[in-house]
C-alpha cells in the first residue's frame, strides 16, 4: 500500500495501529461475552482511528498522489463526531446496568451521525461509481480526483457538521457526567464495597474527553479569528486524539474486564415542575415501624452480617424478607446514613475492637481489615479516616502510646 513514512504520519500511524488492535480485542470479547459495553467501546475506538487517519494518510502522501488514493480522501467520512457523544453516553449506561440493551428508540440518538455517512455514500455512488466508473465522466477537480458534490460538501457542509459535532459532544458528555453523579449515589445506597464499581477511570475519561474537545475548539477559534493555521499546525490537535486513544483503550479494556452482574443502575427521571413546594422527598418520608427495622438491622450487624465483603442492599433485604426500597429508607431515616456508610461504620468499629485487643501484633492492618469485610485497602483507609477522624496508623500510634499515670488526689 502506498504510504510515505515521516515523523507526522508515523506518529499518527502508531496511534492508529494501537487503537485498531484494541478495537479487535474489545470486539472479540464483546461478541464472545455478549457485552454491549465492549462493542460500544470498540466502535468508539474505530471512529477515533478513522478520525486521525485522514491526517495520517494526508501526511502519508494520499492527497498529493492524484489518483484513487486522493479520491478516497475526498469521499470517505473520516470525521464522525456526531456519533461520539451518543456512544459514550450509552457506553456508560451499559457498564452500569448489565441488563441494559439498545432499543429502537435509542437509535434515534445516532441518526444525526448516520445522516453524514449517508451524505458521503450518496456523493460517492453518484460521482464516483455511477458518473466516473460506469458513465466514464471525468472528475473535474483536484487533478481529476474530486467531483463538484464533494467540493460543495467541503466548502459548505463540512463546517456545519463540524460545529454540530462539537455541540453534540458537549451535550452528551455533560449528560453523562450528571448521570455518573447519580450512579455514585446509587452504588453507595446498594453496595458495601464500591471500589471496583466506582468506575473512577470512566470519570477521568469523561473529563479527558471534555479537555480534548476544548483543546480542539480552541484550535478552531484561533484558526478562525486570530491565525490562519495551515494543515501542518493542525497536526497537533490530531496527535492529542492519539493520546486519548491510548488512554481510553487501556483504561476501558482493563476497567470492564469483569463487571459485576448485580449492577442495575437506572438513571432517575428529571424532577417534575409539578412537584408542590414543601413536599417531603421520598427518601425522608416516614417509614412504618421504623424502630422495628432499626432493631432488626442492629441485630443483623451484631451477628456479623457486615463481615461479608460482597454484601449488598439486596442481600440484606432478602435476609430481612423485605424490599430494597423499604430497607434503604429505614437505614437513611433510622441511622442517618446510606447503606455503604452504615455497613462500613460497623466494619470500622470491629477493626477498632481488634486493634484494642492487640491483634495487630500478629496480623497486618490490611489483613484485619479484610477479616472485617473490606476488600480494598484504599476503601478501608478512606472509611477508617471518615469514621474516626484519623488514619489507621495514627489510631494505632495513639493506642500504643503509654498513658500518663493518674495524679494522687
Amino acid at each position: 500500500m502506498y504510504f510515505e513514512f515521516g515523523q507526522e504520519s508515523s506518529l499518527l500511524l502508531l496511534g492508529f495501529l494501537h487503537g485498531m488492535v484494541f478495537f479487535f480485542l474489545l470486539l472479540k470479547r464483546g461478541i464472545e461475552e455478549s457485552s454491549l459495553a465492549d462493542k460500544l467501546l470498540a466502535t468508539l475506538l474505530l471512529l477515533l482511528c478513522l478520525h486521525i487517519s485522514q491526517y495520517m494518510l494526508g501526511f502519508g502522501g494520499w492527497y498529493d498522489s492524484h489518483d484513487g488514493h486522493s479520491t478516497f480522501m475526498f469521499y470517505f467520512p473520516f470525521h464522525n463526531t456526531l456519533l461520539f457523544g451518543p456512544i459514550i453516553y450509552f457506553y456508560f449506561l451499559s457498564i452500569s446496568n448489565q441488563k441494559f440493551k439498545l432499543e429502537r428508540k435509542h437509535w434515534l440518538h445516532f441518526l444525526p451521525g448516520l445522516s453524514m455517512i449517508l451524505v458521503f455514500t450518496f456523493m460517492y455512488v453518484s460521482e464516483v461509481l455511477i458518473g466516473h466508473q460506469l458513465q466514464g465522466k471525468e472528475l473535474p477537480l483536484h487533478f481529476g480526483t474530486q467531483g463538484n458534490m464533494a467540493k460543495y460538501y467541503q466548502n459548505h457542509m463540512a463546517g456545519l457538521f463540524h460545529d454540530l459535532g462539537y455541540i453534540s459532544m458537549f451535550i452528551y458528555l455533560a449528560l453523562t457526567i450528571a448521570i455518573y453523579k447519580n450512579y455514585r449515589k446509587y452504588i453507595n445506597e446498594n453496595f458495601s464495597n464500591t471500589e471496583e464499581i466506582k468506575f473512577s477511570w470512566l470519570r477521568n475519561i469523561l473529563y479527558a474527553s471534555i479537555a480534548l474537545i476544548g483543546f480542539g475548539f480552541v484550535y478552531d477559534l484561533v484558526d478562525k479569528y486570530f491565525i490562519d493555521m495551515n494543515y501542518a499546525q493542525y497536526w497537533f490537535s490530531y496527535f492529542a486524539v492519539v493520546i486519548f486513544i491510548y488512554l481510553i483503550s487501556i483504561a476501558g479494556y482493563m476497567g470492564t474486564k469483569q463487571l459485576p452482574t448485580n449492577l442495575n443502575f437506572i438513571p432517575p427521571p428529571p424532577p417534575t415542575v409539578n412537584t408542590p413546594k414543601g413536599a417531603i422527598p421520598k427518601e425522608v418520608e416516614e417509614i412504618p415501624h421504623l424502630e422495628e427495622w432499626k432493631e432488626k438491622l442492629s441485630a443483623l450487624m451484631k451477628e456479623g452480617a457486615f463481615l461479608d465483603p460482597g454484601l449488598s442492599l439486596q442481600d440484606l433485604a432478602t435476609q430481612l424478607r423485605t424490599n430494597t426500597s423499604v430497607l434503604s429508607k429505614s437505614i437513611n431515616n433510622g441511622f442517618g446514613m446510606n447503606f455503604n456508610d452504615f455497613i462500613n461504620s460497623h466494619r470500622v468499629e470491629a477493626i477498632k475492637e481488634k486493634l484494642r485487643a492487640g491483634e495487630h501484633q500478629q496480623l497486618t492492618l490490611t489483613s484485619i481489615a479484610y477479616d472485617c469485610g473490606f476488600n480494598s485497602k484504599a476503601t478501608f483507609n478512606r472509611a477508617f479516616k471518615k469514621f474516626t477522624g484519623q488514619s489507621p496508623r495514627d489510631f494505632l500510634n495513639q493506642l500504643d502510646r503509654p498513658r500518663p499515670a493518674m495524679a494522687n488526689k
